[in-house]
């Protein structure tokens, strides 16, 4: 009889799929889970992943991890641990978690091992995610556990281990793969070691034409608007990083952003190391690819996981800051929109890669009008922001090469401090107010470093005619190591801080560590 009940069930939801596929997701998963059939509640998620790629599509993965979410707290995890379509539930929402939170992803994996661990292909799941980020150790323990608490069938883990030895990552026959969840046999089954030193990383079968190469694409590392950046492999095994831009979702003004910032790219390869590299573009009626070097992480990212900045890093990529800007500027140049986001590590220097909303100044002109406010509010020079009585009856704001020194100095207020000065502002009225308010004080800790205090003090001016420019941050004594009133430089052999950084990148087991090691080690003493 409760056969019977489930077959009805089941017959119902899939008449409603064929139906009303499109009604709301939040109404449907309610209705499903009312059902309190882990059954029904899988085959509906899977339908509705099949609209689309979460790893690509930013709301179709929202909408899935909610749609998830609800199932667990309606459906108690220790009622249904027995169940193999809430283990497959669970391993599916590990696995999206994973697109965007590792961590996450790895503390669900944990969960779904811990309670449905007779199920072998959760702990193959979990293995796989492991191998992908290059834990092969911690894989092939996952494997051997999974064989101490038996679960079912052996033959599928050992099959696993075995091809773990033999530098396999494809742990499933098709066969097997085709019975797991979603997209599993796509996404976390198919994985190549491609960057040497026991690194894997994760292939998706999809792919990037630009000009004529193909272009496996790995995972995507950004987005904003109607643009995503990829992380994409050649096929000599290069990793580059391709910039998606789709026309048909962009009005006319951003898509004239894109193309200006392939024209800056262009223009400024020959001029500086610091600026990214610009390898190919392609631009269609519908959209824009361009092909650029792919960086470790950026700044905003960087500074999100350290609690403290150590005082060599942030002196190492103040300076390849100060030239990146420099260069533009030499170019007639002005970002209008500096903040860590625009900036990425490249073995071990920090390169400018951003340029969306650059506007470009004559050589005899110190400043130009704009009709629009731009810029990111917790690094916006006051200067920029829309002065109403300048014109009356039209707003507009001042853009000036000062007002990138203003924004790079907020930049390495957090990178002293932690936090913008102004970042503890919740109200943006408020926000605006204090910055251009002569009579708000900005903090300023004390710190050791008083010619780093000096740089702060005099980038963070109001009135951008005292601003300190570029040229002279770029010759004062916070960047010479032999000024500071501390001990005098050591040789490198006993230099505890220098050690410790080459120690980490060292640590990441890549192919160009000791290419990131020797850059640092000759930047840092190149500052003498």
């Amino acid at each position: 009889m409760v056969n019977l009940w489930k077959k009805c069930i089941l017959t119902h939801i899939e008449f409603m799929f064929s139906t009303v596929s499109m009604v709301d997701t939040t109404d449907n998963i309610n209705q499903i889970i009312g059902s309190n059939s882990p059954e029904a509640c899988r085959m509906y998620l899977t339908k509705l992943e099949k609209r689309g790629n979460p790893q690509t599509d930013t709301n179709l993965l929202l909408k899935l991890k909610d749609s998830y979410s609800r199932v667990f707290s309606r459906l108690p995890l220790g009622m249904y641990s027995n169940s193999e379509s809430y283990a497959k539930m669970l391993v599916r929402y590990a696995e999206l978690k994973g697109i965007d939170d590792p961590d996450d992803a790895r503390d669900n994996f944990i969960v779904a091992r811990s309670n449905c661990k007779s199920f072998a292909f959760v702990h193959i799941a979990h293995a796989q995610f492991e191998v992908a980020r290059g834990q092969v150790k911690k894989g092939t323990s996952i494997l051997q556990k999974a064989l101490q608490v038996n679960a079912k069938p052996t033959e599928l883990i050992e099959t696993a281990m075995q091809k773990l030895k033999a530098g396999n990552y494809q742990f499933l026959p098709a066969e097997d793969r085709e019975s797991l969840p979603g997209r599993f046999h796509l996404n976390l089954v198919s994985y190549a070691v491609c960057l040497g030193g026991g690194s894997a990383v994760a292939l998706s079968n999809e792919s990037i034409v630009i000009k004529g190469k193909r272009f496996l694409v790995l995972k995507m590392i950004g987005q904003g608007g109607s643009s995503k950046v990829y992380q994409v492999l050649d096929q000599r095994n290069q990793l580059f990083a391709v910039k998606y831009v789709n026309l048909e979702e962009a009005d006319a003004q951003t898509v004239e952003s894109y193309k200006n910032e392939i024209e800056h790219l262009n223009r400024l390869q020959q001029y500086s190391d610091q600026i990214i590299k610009l390898y190919d573009y392609e631009i269609t009626n519908s959209y824009i690819y361009i092909l650029m070097e792919c960086g470790n992480l950026d700044l905003s990212t960087w500074l999100r996981n350290r609690k403290t900045v150590n005082p060599l890093e942030r002196k190492l990529y103040w300076k390849n800051m100060l030239e990146a800007v420099q260069t533009i500027h030499k170019h007639g140049i002005v970002h209008s929109d500096l903040k860590p986001a625009n900036f990425v590590i490249v073995n071990a220097s920090l390169k400018l890669i951003d340029f969306g909303i650059a506007n470009c100044i004559q050589p005899d002109v110190t400043s130009i009008m704009t009709d629009s406010q731009v810029g990111t509010l917790n690094y916006m020079p006051p200067e920029a922001i829309k002065d109403t009585s300048s014109q009356p009856g039209k707003a507009s704001s001042k853009i000036s090469t000062k007002g990138d020194v203003w924004s790079l100095g907020c930049i390495m207020y957090c990178m002293t401090y932690g936090k913008t000065p102004f970042q503890t502002i919740t109200n943006q009225i408020t926000k605006l107010h204090a910055i251009i308010d002569p009579t708000h004080e900005m903090e300023f800790p004390d710190i050791a470093e008083k010619d780093l205090l000096d740089v702060l003090k005099r980038c963070l001016v109001r009135n951008p005619r005292e601003r300190i420019s570029i040229a002279e941050l770029l010759e004062h004594s916070y960047l010479k190591l032999q000024s500071q009133q501390q001990s005098p430089v050591p040789a490198p052999s006993d230099n505890n801080d220098l050690k410790r950084i080459l120690n980490e990148l060292a640590a990441l087991q890549s192919p160009n560590s000791i290419a990131r090691a020797a850059n640092v080690s000759m930047t840092m003493w190149n500052f003498q």
